[in-house]
């Protein structure tokens, strides 16, 4: 359970890194939006790395509470997979695309655990989802091996995208082609 203090430092935090980016950002910048001394920081976090993988557990949380409270279970599985992949992928996506000096929060990936934790929460979420599918399908797959190829994909065309818009036309096409593997495209 996260402390008010410590809340309040991630909720100022994610402001500041999607708008300057990891490299950009420091901790006075960091205390400043927080509205506390750098040695009041200092004392909730002892750096900006560990203030950047709060704010990424943080906003890992949101999102699947998010995707938990209006996803529909009555929804086809492409649906499902869309609504997922743009609250998770897109919109953070463009959020970062439109800070110029953000841009390298795209290639922290491999670099942040609290990253590569959000990815796995996502990938195991995304499992569940597609469970059924995937044993229905007769395809000799695990849903969790499927999951890990989408989310691979995901990361992928992140960086490869020119833009939003190309983004989701990628995501769109590889939920196509998953679900129609999965005998699920249209269902």
């Amino acid at each position: 359970m996260l402390t008010d203090k410590q809340l309040q430092v991630i909720q100022a935090a994610y402001g500041v890194f999607f708008r300057y980016g990891f490299a950009r950002t420091t901790m006075g910048d960091l205390a400043k939006a927080a509205g506390m001394s750098r040695p009041a920081l200092y004392l909730v976090y002892c750096g900006k790395e560990e203030v950047f993988q709060a704010v990424v557990a943080w906003m890992g949380d949101n999102l699947l509470e998010t995707i938990q409270s209006t996803l529909k279970e009555d929804w086809p599985l492409e649906r499902k997979l869309m609504h997922v992949l743009e609250l998770c992928i897109a919109r953070p996506y463009e959020q970062v695309r439109a800070n110029p000096d953000a841009q390298d929060l795209l290639a922290l990936d491999s670099h942040m655990p609290a990253l590569e934790q959000a990815y796995g929460s996502l990938q195991t979420y995304l499992a569940d989802l597609l469970k059924d599918a995937v044993n229905e399908s007769g395809l000799k797959v695990a849903a969790i091996d499927v999951a890990r190829t989408l989310m691979s994909a995901m990361r992928g065309f992140k960086l490869v995208a020119v833009d939003g818009k190309d983004l989701r036309r990628l995501i769109a096409m590889q939920v196509t082609l998953t679900t129609a593997a999965l005998g699920q495209q249209g269902a």
